[in-house]
């Protein structure tokens, strides 16, 4: 079964990886380095991400795309 989180969902970094099938380093670095939107962290530093937001920043336009 496929998991879909309402839009309003609040996911942790492995609710995140096991939505999308990748590994929790990935939602961290996307986190870091990508600029992923983290709505606040839990207290002991981990982010919450909006399953709206992960929506959104996965549809965002790839600024390398037209690179050849």
């Amino acid at each position: 079964m496929l998991y879909e989180p309402p839009d309003d969902a609040l996911l942790s970094p492995a609710e995140v990886a096991a939505w999308l099938h990748v590994d929790e380093h990935w939602v961290a670095r996307a986190c870091a380095e990508d600029e992923l939107p983290v709505m606040g962290f839990t207290s002991d530093g981990r982010p919450v991400v909006s399953a709206f937001e992960v929506r959104a920043w996965l549809r965002r336009p790839d600024p390398r795309a037209d690179e050849t």
